[in-house]
């Protein structure tokens, strides 16, 4: 008589594009909640066509034009990167960098950040 054994599944650390995304997001609690309905957090999906149909300002439009960078590895057309950093608020542009470094890689001295709060509204 074969056993089944049902395997326990723990939800998985977001990927370091979502990680990177979510930073950068979670900066301004205004913007995400704004584009928190078009992240599916199950499928590790970003719903960019919706979210590009909603109005923002500059500087959430610039770091979105970077979130989505960061994203796809590739950037918009008709977008630079460059000049919506530069509406950015020091709040976003800090946290872009942040963003970029843990895309990059280059993380492991920001490891303050709470492994589970990346996950469903919580905070960074």
């Amino acid at each position: 008589m074969q056993q089944t054994i049902k395997k326990q599944i723990f939800p998985q650390r977001p990927s370091q594009q979502m990680r990177a995304v979510l930073c950068l997001l979670k900066a301004d609690p205004n913007l995400y909640q704004r584009v928190q309905p078009f992240i599916d957090f199950d499928r590790e999906s970003i719903y960019w066509d919706q979210i590009s149909k909603i109005s923002f300002g500059s500087g959430h439009r610039g770091a979105l034009t970077l979130a989505y960078g960061i994203w796809t590895d590739e950037q918009r057309p008709r977008a630079n990167v460059f000049d919506g950093a530069l509406s950015m608020d020091s709040r976003l542009q800090s946290a872009a960098l942040r963003a970029l470094a843990i895309r990059w890689g280059l993380d492991s001295g920001l490891d303050e950040l709470n492994e589970n709060s990346y996950h469903k509204g919580g905070t960074i």
